[in-house]
């Protein structure tokens, strides 16, 4: 997995979200400045921009998007204008990420071995392993594949303090909840699990009482850790370093050390609960005001319910689906506690997705998989252990044929990854990862220029490509008069994402001479006429 993961993400620029999210985190090791990207919480931030620490690079605190909040700029200038080459920077922080899928994946092992057995433990892992959406999604600098890899940590340390009592299995479940929560808001769905787990159980209201204190104890802790750099600091005369936000502490506290950490502790808590939950709160907004969304031909600025099922159906591997089939026919009335530690949580998650309105990827999906994988390898080793074999080649099979190209993976039955624009866009296709491809391919066949419009956040002009304005529809004289050697259209605003539908109409009536990455269509508009093009 680590090996598909690291020759592939070698040939992709960055997706969307990457720069400004590993700005942000070296911004919060260097500066203690939350200002960055607060929609989503920092471990993960953290995580990603932990080995750019021991390198030379220079964050541009002095560039106007710092002051201005603006991040997509932000990252962009971090990224393209430093001292070290772009590629470098990115490979550094998604290896961080890849060390956490492999560790999910060890986790998954060890457990399943623990209470299913080895064989069961082997299948899981196999899928696990496989399964092009956690190889693509595993590499990236992202919040996704922390809050998967705690999740699942989490509700399984969990069930095994349920199952066995040691307290130790508490502490690691509520630390682990911590970290999830610390880099997902969504992660907030683990306290659900903890309660119908623990209902399950019925271990007693004293129980509950001490259980859910110490997960209550270990989230606060890990927010004040996670939000110290903003803390004004016990030592006299040290400044803030973002005073237009908050008082600057600079007079000589003459309180004994006691009186001082009193004072730090409820500063400190109030600077921690204020950071959290302006993020929270920014989250919840979005989730009422919903995402555009693509779905089946459609769009929406609220989303659609069977939004996921879709999303899970198309993009779930083809082997995974007929194990799953065979699961719920075969294994369902026969669960054992353990059996319900992966189905809970799997279960409560997907229902949860069912109500969500920002519907943008099968990232969000993420938790549920290493779930189901324990669950499909204990069902079917213990029913019809014959299946585990077919279902595992059918998913090798589908991620040999995708590599190295895996953000686009749709699956056999869906047709393929060439058919992924009839049902969902945005980071189930397209999320910008193919401008390195785009260079490459314009230089190997003698593309000089390129009218474009893309998808993305990285700088075309770094990558060496003579970019220029592809026209619209409606600019007939800008359409026969364009000098570029081809056109090349992202497939997300091609097919009327976040941009009028109809603005592209123009092109999609053409045949692509290649769909770079399954993400990018070329065309050939050298010998394009000036007929009125069609507005469907």
């Amino acid at each position: 997995m680590a090996t598909a993961q690291i020759s592939s993400i070698r040939l992709e620029s960055q997706t969307w979200d990457e720069a400004f999210n590993l700005a942000a985190g070296l911004s919060y090791w260097k500066t203690g400045d939350f200002r960055m990207n607060t929609e989503h919480p920092p471990l993960g931030k953290y995580i990603n921009a932990l080995p750019l620490l021991f390198l030379d690079l220079k964050l541009p605190t002095d560039h106007p998007s710092w002051r201005a909040r603006q991040t997509v700029p932000f990252g962009r200038e971090f990224l393209y204008h430093n001292r070290l080459p772009a590629e470098m920077i990115l490979f550094r922080a998604r290896l961080m990420t890849i060390l956490l899928t492999i560790a999910l994946g060890l986790a998954l092992a060890v457990w399943v071995r623990k209470r299913f057995g080895p064989a069961p433990a082997l299948g899981a892992l196999l899928l696990f392993a496989f399964d092009p959406n956690l190889i693509a999604h595993g590499r990236y600098v992202t919040s996704d594949m922390p809050m998967t890899c705690f999740a699942f940590l989490a509700c399984t340390q969990w069930g095994e303090y349920l199952l066995d009592g040691r307290r130790r299995n508490l502490w690691f479940a509520a630390l682990s909840f911590a970290a999830a929560l610390l880099s997902k808001f969504s992660a907030v769905f683990i306290l659900a699990v903890f309660l119908l787990l623990w209902i399950a159980r019925r271990p007693g209201w004293r129980h509950f009482l001490q259980s859910f204190g110490a997960v209550a104890l270990a989230t606060y802790l890990a927010i004040l850790i996670a939000y110290a750099p903003e803390a004004p600091a016990l030592v006299p005369g040290v400044r803030l370093v973002q005073p237009w936000r908050r008082p600057v502490y600079d007079v000589v506290d003459e309180r004994p050390l006691a009186g001082k950490l009193i004072r730090w502790s409820a500063t400190r808590l109030g600077l921690a609960a204020n950071s959290f939950f302006e993020g929270f709160s920014m989250i919840a907004v979005h989730n009422l005001e919903g995402h555009e969304a693509y779905l089946l031909g459609e769009l929406s600025q609220t989303g659609w319910w069977y939004y996921f099922p879709v999303v899970f159906a198309v993009k779930t591997p083809t082997g995974v689906l007929l194990g799953l089939l065979a699961a719920l026919a075969l294994g369902f009335r026969k669960l054992t506690f353990p059996c319900w530690v992966a189905a809970v949580p799997a279960l409560f998650y997907f229902g949860l997705s069912l109500t969500t309105a920002i519907d943008i990827g099968v990232r969000h999906l993420l938790p549920i998989y290493p779930f189901l994988y324990a669950l499909l390898g204990a069902i079917l080793w213990n029913t019809r252990r014959w299946l585990i074999a077919p279902a595992a080649a059918l998913v090798i099979a589908e991620a040999a044929a995708i590599h190295p190209h895996y953000l686009a993976f749709f699956n056999t039955l869906a047709g393929g990854p060439a058919n992924g624009p009839r049902y969902l866009l945005d980071s189930n296709l397209d999320w910008g990862q193919d401008a390195r491809k785009v260079a490459v391919y314009l230089k190997q066949h003698g593309i000089r220029s390129v009218c474009i419009i893309y998808f993305g956040t990285a700088d075309l002009s770094y990558y060496g490509i003579d970019h220029r304005y592809l026209p619209r529809t409606d600019q007939l004289r800008e359409i026969g008069e364009m000098q570029c050697d081809a056109a090349a259209a992202s497939v997300t605003p091609l097919y009327g994402l976040y941009v009028p539908p109809k603005e592209l109409a123009w092109l999609r009536q053409k045949q692509p001479i290649a769909k770079i990455g399954y993400s990018i269509y070329l065309y050939d508009v050298r010998r394009n006429s000036v007929s009125t093009p069609s507005t469907k």
